[in-house]
């Protein structure tokens, strides 16, 4: 926003108009926005042919199978 409204606004100074430096900070919010949401957007998909691990009901592991009389 800055530098977009900063251009704006030198642009306005020598061109002595008032629409470049609104303009400016419009743009700039955009190019913002669109940057942060190229960066952190949606997740990837898992990859295909990738079985989930099993779980139980509850979504929890269920726990490992011992032989008789281990704890």
């Amino acid at each position: 926003m800055a530098v977009w409204g900063g251009a704006g606004w030198l642009l306005d100074q020598w061109l002595d108009t008032r629409v470049f430096f609104p303009v400016g900070i419009i743009f700039g919010m955009a190019v913002a926005i669109y940057l942060v949401v190229a960066r952190y957007g949606a997740a990837d998909p898992p990859p295909a042919g990738r079985r989930p691990t099993r779980t139980t009901p509850g979504g929890r592991r269920s726990r490992p199978r011992t032989q008789k009389g281990q704890r």
